[in-house]
């Protein structure tokens, strides 16, 4: 590895942002009351930068650094790098050097995100002949690099960690050796690993979820369905086998619901919410009942629903936008936003924001009724979802950041 490290600008110290991993705090994708503007701003973009090499990786913020990851294919490099939010200036550039497998075409050599906590930030990527992670301090030097075994799986790589406490957890679901597997943040050591079947390779993120009994975390897979997993054990607490294809799209929470999706690049998705148990003290593994599923009309593939009060959005991967009631997924509505999607909406003052692959910002109004407030281009094809923090809104595009300010306060 080798590092390029560049003074940062002089700034301010914010407090920490709540968008050091993908989607934010609990992956909710909540950026809060204020307001952004929803066409193409007259006084242009706070500021743009470009990354070393292209990738798909969703910028994540914390203390006003944006972390994300891109890739140089032709030179057999990865990045990870690290902006200033203030002005986009690189304050360091981390290289990996390492193989380059195949992928599907709307996947990328760099499409699985940094995860920061105030211990440093973490990266997985992957190619046949292993699955990495690699931990940073936060001023851009190898804390250290794990090599969790061989990787097979049909479009490539684009798993992303999570932190919970001292613990980065990986979601390893493959077409070989499959596992959920729990590395201490200061060493990397293996701390617990939890075999699981394998069935279609799964790209869903982990979601730590808090509950009365203490941090579960809930992941997706074509082979398991929906599964609680205890972080300190690695036991399974819950799991309801319950999604027939690739799970991509990563689970969320609505009250005292799991959901999750599973689909396939046919269009043959669905979405299942269950009734998340309290666990037992038996140590057993308990079968949550499932309070509805949604089918392949309105349930979406690779994009991640979108909780919001009591209503739950669904942005399809084809276009077709649809909010159904969070509790029971009776309908509310259905609208049609044009273009393919493999980003994940966000709320934010008011508002449901996604973009789609060609690079167009779509925003929605959040509520009862579909209606479309405005469309932003950004220039370049985009499959990462924006990070919100500090008043600015940041996209990736697959090659470039580019950073949107709040509308003044009146």
């Amino acid at each position: 590895m080798s590092a390029v490290l560049a003074a940062a600008p002089a700034m301010a110290a914010p407090a920490a942002e709540p968008w050091s991993r993908w989607r934010g705090a609990a992956a909710a994708g909540q950026g809060g009351e204020q307001r952004f503007p929803t066409e193409a701003p007259a006084a242009g973009w706070a500021w743009t930068a470009t990354l070393p090499g292209m990738g798909h990786a969703s910028p994540v913020i914390y203390d006003g650094r944006i972390y994300t990851a891109s890739a140089d294919e032709t030179a057999g490099k990865r990045f990870v790098t690290c902006h200033a939010l203030a002005d986009g200036t690189a304050i360091w550039i981390r290289e990996i050097p390492g193989p380059i497998d195949r992928h599907h075409v709307q996947n990328s050599s760099a499409s699985g995100s940094v995860a920061v906590d105030a211990t440093g930030a973490y990266w997985m990527w992957a190619a046949e002949d292993g699955l990495r992670v690699e931990a940073f301090t936060l001023d851009g030097r190898s804390k250290w690099h794990v090599d969790l075994g061989p990787y097979a799986a049909e479009h490539g790589f684009g798993g992303t960690a999570a932190l919970c406490g001292d613990l980065v957890i990986v979601s390893n679901d493959q077409e070989g050796t499959s596992f959920v597997a729990a590395l201490d943040t200061a060493t990397g050591r293996e701390r617990w690993r939890l075999p699981r079947e394998s069935g279609k390779s799964g790209y869903a993120t982990p979601l730590v979820m808090a509950s009365p009994a203490g941090p579960q975390v809930v992941v997706t897979s074509n082979a398991h369905g929906i599964t609680g997993i205890d972080p300190a054990t690695g036991r399974v607490l819950w799991e309801r086998k319950c999604l027939p294809k690739r799970a991509v799209s990563s689970p969320i929470v609505a009250g005292p619901l799991a959901i999750g999706t599973s689909g396939d690049g046919g269009g043959d998705t669905r979405l299942v919410a269950v009734r998340v148990p309290t666990p037992g003290a038996d140590g057993e593994p308990l079968e949550p009942d499932v309070a509805f599923t949604i089918d392949r009309s309105v349930a979406p593939y690779v994009p991640t629903p979108l909780v919001v009060g009591d209503r739950l959005y669904l942005w399809g991967d084809r276009g077709v936008v649809a909010c159904v009631d969070a509790a029971t997924g009776e309908l509310r509505w259905r609208g049609r936003v044009g273009g393919g999607f493999s980003a994940s909406p966000i709320a934010v003052g008011g508002t449901i924001r996604n973009v789609s692959a060609d690079g167009e910002v779509v925003t929605l109004a959040a509520g009862d009724t579909f209606e479309v407030l405005g469309r932003m281009p950004l220039g370049e094809e985009c499959r990462a979802t924006p990070a919100v923090g500090n008043g600015r809104m940041v996209f990736r595009t697959v090659g470039r950041l580019l950073a949107l300010d709040a509308e003044a306060v009146p």
